[in-house]
């Protein structure tokens, strides 16, 4: 199927020569090329396989819980039945999604991403979209073309998904800073995306899990206006002995990079709703330490928020996946336009 057609006016050649001596003359905005470049997913050896999944599945949660262990944190034994069930698996297989490899520049750099949208827009649709900021560094948490079957729920309830690897990472010029200059590449896709012929502008939200949340708040700080934001295992506080890893050896930056990633401290600058999912037993991020604190701060600051925590949860809300996904979807739909 072709990329949906744009709407934009036709073009005469000399219209089109003009504007292009008028550009190079005078910087007008003018702009022929396309800003996201877009090219189909290959998806080729994909197979739904149920017992994989599963067995995927149970390794993580292993792993998670034996940290949870070692923190001293408490450990739900899970029925294999609360995880996801073979039918709703298989049924992220089904026919109607859509997906694309794009490449777009940030500060004169090109980063790659990938776009979700319902297989069939019919010319002139719009949709509301949901900027995906995803966790993790480097390539092991990249986004890849089967990410899809993870966001198949939002694109069937018509959304289009887009996300950003960030600079360096999957081919990406640049270095990946953990939400330095990197947060820049959210703030130039969104207002990109928002220029695609099939996008309702006027509805665009922003999904962050883990580093991903940080990134999105980032964003919004920095002035991207989303309806609204959903964000799973928030790292709040940078400067907590949690994250002391995370940064290289102490040195005059450091406690300026903590601080400019921790929106506990310009939760202030913060005026779009905020869902705070977090798993109750994370060994990532800590619910005390992180979550509950910058709960408070909303609070007190009187910032719309709302917050589920998941009693003795994963990091990515694992065990309870479906009734977050759920409201997520029910909290952009309160703030749709």
């Amino acid at each position: 199927m072709t990329a949906p057609v744009s709407s934009s006016p036709v073009r005469t050649p000399k219209t089109v020569l003009f504007l292009a001596i008028l550009n190079g003359l005078i910087g007008s905005p003018f702009s022929f090329a396309t800003d996201i470049n877009r090219e189909p997913c290959a998806l080729t050896g994909v197979v739904a396989d149920f017992s994989r999944h599963q067995e995927r599945q149970k390794a993580a949660l292993k792993a998670e819980q034996a940290a949870m262990r070692a923190q001293g944190l408490p450990v739900r034994e899970v029925n294999e039945n609360e995880l996801e069930t073979e039918a709703g698996y298989l049924a992220r297989y089904l026919p109607g999604v859509r997906c694309e490899r794009i490449t777009y520049e940030s500060d004169g750099l090109k980063v790659t991403g990938f776009l979700w949208t319902p297989e069939y827009l019919p010319e002139g649709m719009k949709v509301p979209v949901i900027i995906f900021n995803r966790g993790g560094t480097g390539d092991e948490s990249k986004l890849r073309p089967n990410t899809q079957y993870g966001f198949d729920r939002f694109v069937r309830e018509g959304y289009a998904v887009i996300g950003s690897q960030y600079r360096g990472n999957d081919g990406s010029d640049g270095t990946d800073e953990l939400g330095g200059s990197d947060v820049r590449d959210v703030i130039e896709l969104a207002r990109l995306t928002a220029t695609l012929p099939f996008i309702d502008g006027k509805n665009m939200f922003a999904l962050g899990y883990s580093r991903g949340a940080m990134m999105t708040l980032s964003a919004a700080r920095d002035g991207v206006k989303f309806n609204a934001v959903a964000l799973v295992g928030l790292p709040s506080d940078f400067r907590t002995p949690q994250f002391d890893r995370t940064f290289d050896k102490p040195s005059a930056g450091t406690e300026s990079q903590r601080a400019s990633r921790s929106a506990i401290l310009w939760a202030e600058k913060l005026d779009t709703p905020i869902l705070l999912l977090q798993g109750g037993s994370d060994p990532l991020v800590s619910t005390e330490q992180q979550t509950l604190p910058f709960a408070a701060r909303l609070q007190k600051l009187g910032k719309p928020y709302e917050l589920v925590i998941y009693d003795r949860d994963t990091h990515g809300i694992m065990i309870n996946g479906a009734d977050r996904d759920r409201r997520i979807l029910a909290w952009f739909r309160k703030f749709r336009r």
